[in-house]
């Protein structure tokens, strides 16, 4: 492998579809809130996704930098460019910060100010969760606290590339952040049971020096509890006809979870889930259920109540 692909690993282009999640921001505006749409804003939004890469890529070049002491005690990991010596440092600070540059210039000249002060936020998480000596990700619970925040903030990037004029519904946030958390606890303990060896989990990650299955698994238990409940609000407050998916992302929690306790689980590395057949159709059920919900004809709130 040429160095050159050695540091485009680094920057995890491989990764940038986690970034699709800000269309929900886009598609909660339109569906939810009736905001217009038009070539320009669909364009905008195709910006802010090219964006909200470049500043997932400035993120995760400084995080494989400052991991890369503790990926040497990582089964897989050691293996990556920087842990194993392949390439230093410096080019890697360098890469991260063009690919924050870029995105910041380009979506400050071509984006509604909420775009930019959202990606500027998504930057600075990373830089917290990452840098001594806030560096989050260190802080069990507060590692998938923090790192979940950036799920709220690529919806808020979604919803202001659509010109959304006012500030996201908490509901949707808190859904959005708890959901994120549901998924990071879900990847640190399939990380847990991967190496399955406590001593060693700990030299990879100080927070598994105090985690262990029974605190990850309650965490996850919270953390799914708020999303339902954040779900709920959205339901009863904006459109009681999305109650018919309810059905639908209980079964797909409960299969993610499942997949979560496999061994060897696709879950703890997001280029693996995306591999997974099951991974589509649920995705692909999920979205039919809330569009079917949202269209439904029948008058449900004569129904239920």
């Amino acid at each position: 492998m040429t160095r050159l692909r050695y540091f485009i690993d680094i920057y995890r282009p491989n990764y940038w579809f986690k970034n699709i999640f800000m269309l929900v921001g886009s598609l909660s505006a339109f569906f939810v809130f009736n905001v217009n749409i038009s070539p320009q804003k669909i364009l905008d939004i195709l910006i802010a996704l090219v964006c909200t890469s470049f500043a997932a890529s400035a993120n995760y070049g400084i995080n494989e930098l400052l991991d890369s002491e503790y990926d040497k005690h990582h089964p897989i990991k050691k293996e990556r460019a920087i842990p194993s010596g392949k390439i230093s440092g410096k080019g890697v600070i360098l890469g991260s910060i063009l690919f924050a540059l870029a995105s910041l210039l380009i979506s400050y000249f071509f984006l509604p100010i909420g775009c930019f002060f959202a990606i500027m936020s998504l930057m600075i998480m990373g830089l917290l969760y990452n840098i001594k000596p806030v560096r989050t990700k260190e802080v069990p619970y507060l590692d998938v606290i923090t790192e979940s925040i950036n799920n709220p903030i690529r919806f808020a990037i979604g919803w202001y590339a659509i010109n959304a004029l006012f500030f996201p519904p908490a509901s949707f946030l808190i859904a959005f952040w708890a959901f994120g958390a549901f998924l990071m606890a879900c990847k640190r303990l399939a990380e847990y049971r991967f190496i399955n060896d406590p001593a060693v989990a700990a030299k990879y990650r100080k927070s598994f020096s105090y985690y262990n299955e029974e605190k990850l698994i309650i965490s996850i238990i919270g953390y799914i509890s708020i999303t339902s409940f954040a779900l709920a609000i959205i339901c009863i407050k904006y459109s009681v006809s999305l109650v018919l998916a309810a059905p639908v992302f209980a079964v797909s929690f409960v299969w993610y979870f499942r997949l979560t306790l496999q061994k060897d689980s696709p879950v703890k590395e997001p280029e693996k889930l995306v591999k997974q057949p099951s991974f589509y159709f649920f995705t692909a059920l999920v979205t039919l259920a809330v569009v079917l919900g949202k269209y439904f004809h029948f008058n449900i709130e004569s129904i239920l109540w």
